[in-house]
């Protein structure tokens, strides 16, 4: 007995996902089965035969409930086999609807529960941004995703099925302490209920059913002011000129081009001179932002000139924000750029260093210096509100 799922075909890019049962009591002696999951292909590992799980990316959540649907599959074709093993025969329609009734009967299990999750992941996959019009980008979709994982985790621990019934503000007041025991901050518990107030204003704004707790004002977003830091351009020019190993020195390069873009993490990879622009004689990078979908225009500074003809115009490839945060804080170490007191705690400064850094960087460099008003450094960050772009 050897079961195993495969990918249908060469050609497709998002090929469905085919589960093969190799038996010699079957005709043909194999069962083929279609999973009707459909997969892109670079997100298929050849060797296991299931997705590649990559923690932190935008398609996590997807490929995860995969996995979880192809073991529930899996599952019952065990179960089918060994419920038959003294059976010198066995028929593929059988088989095929013992695989069915495991399914069906999972999902009236959870109905409610399913209910709940099914509507919140179909308001993730198709609610657009109210100005431009335009579907949410992958980074919130996963955000909101985050927030969905953390309210049924908690129902859970109540013991109860996920209602948007049951969001009121006692809800509010017990998922905050539920998130708070967790060790979550007070900006980021702030962030899930910002995404709940959200995902349940597009809910009532499509007529489904939801408890109209969450316009009160004492269900808020929560929100602390934080002290961040910035580099200036000598510790810039520090980071810069420092001696690593080739692979550090591509991300370095990326974070010091990114400290004169100013760009968010999620727009670096369009960093490239083949997106260099002439306008009234001064070479400009032009962005497309992701989050905003508005086209920002920056000066190329001369560093970033320098760092552009190293890589012949194409730069580096830039990995997921978490991994990125993670060597920054090991390069910016080796900058030793000394000590800073957050909160009358005295830290180093490198492990305060996010890909976010670079973007505050610059804006911070830009206003300081003087060489744009407020009004053409927001038109390079993006930033609507000038309140948010001073804060």
């Amino acid at each position: 007995m050897n079961i195993q799922f495969k990918l249908r075909g060469t050609g497709d890019r998002n090929p469905k996902i085919i589960l093969f049962v190799f038996d010699p009591r079957f005709n043909a002696r194999k069962f083929v089965y279609s999973t009707s999951l459909s997969i892109d292909r670079h997100n298929w590992d050849k060797r296991k035969n299931r997705p590649k799980l990559s923690p932190g990316s935008s398609n996590e959540a997807m490929l995860i409930k995969i996995n979880k649907h192809l073991d529930l599959i899996e599952n019952a074709a065990k179960d089918f086999l060994g419920n038959r093993y003294g059976e010198i025969h066995l028929t593929k329609s059988d088989l095929s609807e013992h695989i069915k009734n495991k399914i069906e009967n999972l999902s009236i299990s959870k109905e409610e529960d399913k209910t709940f999750i099914s509507i919140w992941e179909n308001l993730i996959e198709t609610t657009r941004n109210v100005k431009t019009g335009v579907v949410i980008t992958e980074g919130t979709k996963r955000s909101k995703t985050q927030t969905l994982n953390l309210i049924t985790d908690f129902f859970k621990s109540k013991n109860q099925q996920a209602s948007f019934n049951l969001i009121d503000l006692n809800f509010y007041h017990s998922f905050d302490a539920f998130m708070t025991k967790k060790g979550l901050n007070v900006n980021t518990r702030g962030k899930h209920f910002k995404e709940i107030k959200a995902v349940l204003r597009e809910a009532y704004d499509r007529d489904i059913p939801v408890n109209m707790a969450f316009e009160k004002k004492s269900f808020r977003v929560l929100h602390a002011q934080t002290d961040n830091v910035y580099l200036n351009d000598d510790e810039i020019k520090k980071i810069f000129n420092l001696k690593l190993s080739p692979a550090q020195e591509k991300l370095r390069d990326i974070f010091v081009v990114a400290c004169y873009v100013g760009a968010r993490h999620s727009d670096w990879h369009q960093i490239s001179k083949m997106n260099s622009i002439s306008e009234s004689g001064k070479q400009m990078l032009r962005i497309n932002q992701t989050k905003t979908r508005e086209i920002t225009h920056v000066p190329i500074h001369s560093a970033v000139k320098m760092i552009f003809d190293k890589y012949n115009g194409i730069m580096p490839k830039v990995i997921t924000n978490q991994k990125f945060n993670e060597a920054l804080k090991v390069i910016c170490r080796k900058a030793e750029l000394g000590l800073v007191n957050i909160g009358g705690q005295t830290i180093e400064k490198a492990e305060l260093i996010t890909t976010h850094t670079a973007r505050r960087s610059f804006a911070t460099n830009a206003y300081l210096s003087r060489t744009m008003d407020v009004y053409q450094i927001m038109k390079c960050t993006g930033h609507k509100s000038e309140s948010s772009f001073l804060r």
